[in-house]
């Protein structure tokens, strides 16, 4: 009889500490991703931080956002593309899938683990998953090389996946056209020309092959401002092995220089490696304050405006447009 009468109140019970249970897994979950949209993309820390979360888990891939302080995100060189068969090919739509899920432009390599010299872009947006003409600008840029950066920059806010957080973001100085050299996912010898977004685009991710992070071009100004991010992402991280600064070398031959002071570009743009065959007078030593952005690097957000102006009119090269091209080149 009291055995009985004990499993039924266990079992009168049991729904009750259930719903305990989820309460208790619910309050944890509303304090640590409070969020002011239905997403619950961000989380709050002490100093109410606002942090845009990254996926934990991805459809259709295990692989995962690496964040900063991580090595992988700072390790050079990265391995060279070599095979292009049948799981390379799976390998770069996992990346795609990541790229759009995570709300990105583009994906590199290291920024999900892999010590591998290729990135993936996609310059319209994350919305292009669902758009075919848009999904026509997905490009897969193996063992690229920037052949000539042009002596014009603009200055724009750039954010990344890999440092989580949409108040880890400041200004940029980045060419305003570039002359690329590259395989693509067939391992097709790829030469072109490109200019806007794109560009800024390519220059983003192509740092993350150098080791070099958007952070690390950030005025000082911006590299204050964000300075209680980066401490938070360095207080998540407990591996003794965290990678802060970028490799010397690669550092000193980023093109564009890192702005020296907000909304202003480099005071010299260097010739020689890394700066492409520019002629001399091509290359102005000093540049006008940029004016200030209306819109962000984030997930396909619009240029900012040009900080120079050409020293004197040229006649225009026509470019031929390689976007739609398995094989596109420039002239």
């Amino acid at each position: 009889m009291k055995l009985l009468i004990s499993i039924g109140i266990i079992a009168l019970l049991a729904p009750a500490a259930e719903s305990l249970l989820n309460y208790q897994k619910l309050n944890v979950n509303n304090q640590q991703h409070a969020s002011s949209n239905s997403n619950s993309n961000y989380r709050y820390n002490n100093n109410n931080l606002q942090m845009r979360l990254n996926p934990t888990s991805f459809t259709g891939t295990d692989y995962t956002i690496t964040e900063f302080p991580r090595p992988a995100l700072r390790r050079v060189p990265n391995a060279p593309i070599a095979v292009f068969d049948d799981r390379f090919q799976a390998k770069t739509q996992e990346m795609f899938g990541i790229m759009y899920q995570a709300k990105g432009v583009g994906l590199a390599a290291p920024q999900i683990g892999l010590n591998e010299n290729i990135f993936v872009y996609n310059p319209s947006g994350p919305e292009a998953s669902n758009n075919p003409n848009s999904k026509n600008m997905e490009r897969v840029v193996c063992n690229p090389t920037i052949t000539k950066y042009s002596p014009e920059v603009d200055v724009e806010k750039e954010g990344c996946l890999s440092l989580r957080s949409d108040d880890c973001a400041g200004q940029v100085a980045r060419s305003i056209w570039i002359e690329t050299a590259y395989q693509n996912e067939l391992g097709q010898k790829v030469r072109r020309r490109l200019k806007g977004f794109e560009a800024r685009v390519f220059q983003h991710e192509y740092d993350h092959l150098k080791g070099i992070l958007c952070y690390d071009r950030f005025p000082p100004e911006d590299r204050e401002a964000v300075q209680k991010s980066i401490e938070f992402l360095l207080g998540l991280y407990t591996d003794d092995d965290a990678q802060v600064e970028p490799d010397l070398e690669e550092e000193k031959v980023m093109q564009p220089r890192p702005l020296s002071a907000k909304r202003m570009p480099p005071l010299e743009l260097e010739t020689g490696a890394g700066a492409g065959d520019a002629d001399a007078e091509d290359v102005p030593t000093r540049k006008k304050a940029a004016k200030p952005v209306k819109s962000g690097f984030g997930a396909g957000g619009g240029m900012g405006k040009k900080t120079g102006k050409k020293t004197e009119k040229k006649k225009k090269v026509k470019v031929r447009n390689g976007a739609f091209s398995n094989n596109p080149t420039f002239k």
